[in-house]
């Protein structure tokens, strides 16, 4: 008969509740938003149609707010004070989950750090923000006396597409 090593330690993650802003129903999945959703969900908002909103405001309100806020960061840069309609209790649900009053306003590196945070940042956002927040940070730091290099933290690295440092410095012109 096979033995039972005692030494085995079986740990168990609780998995993490989804946050909507809209309660599912019974055996119904969140949907969670890509950038085909998110240029179905930006056309939709800029119609002037009422029914076009109704309708990407139900969207927004049942998707997985933490999977999917890259892009709700996305539609509310372009159109923040669009997305909700306040005078329902979910559309103001959603406001509030997704900090989306405060994201809008976010530049990259700002909505990255916030991620973090809040512990939703993820390999896709970090890869999708990288090249806007290497340029931030290069511009951030050029200096005429001094050469800077850039090198990701070894903690970030297994979201980063860039692993090599990058050189900083003022581009002296000759002649």
């Amino acid at each position: 008969m096979p033995t039972v090593d005692e030494n085995i330690e079986v740990s168990i993650t609780p998995k993490k509740p989804v946050i909507v802003a809209t309660p599912l129903k019974d055996g119904e999945a969140a949907p969670i938003l890509d950038e085909e959703n998110y240029n179905t969900l930006l056309g939709m908002l800029n119609s002037r149609d009422e029914g076009n909103h109704k309708i990407a405001q139900l969207v927004l309100n049942t998707c997985d707010i933490e999977k999917s806020i890259y892009w709700i960061w996305k539609l509310a840069r372009k159109q923040g004070s669009n997305m909700v309609n306040l005078r329902t209790k979910a559309s103001r649900a959603f406001r509030d989950k997704s900090h989306l009053f405060n994201i809008w306003s976010m530049a990259p590196l700002t909505f990255l750090e916030h991620c973090n945070r809040n512990d939703i940042i993820t390999p896709e956002i970090y890869q999708r923000l990288e090249d806007e927040v290497l340029n931030t940070l290069t511009h951030q730091v050029r200096n005429r006396f001094y050469n800077v290099q850039i090198t990701i933290k070894d903690k970030y690295k297994h979201l980063a597409f860039t692993k090599t440092p990058i050189q900083t410095g003022h581009e002296e012109t000759t002649g």
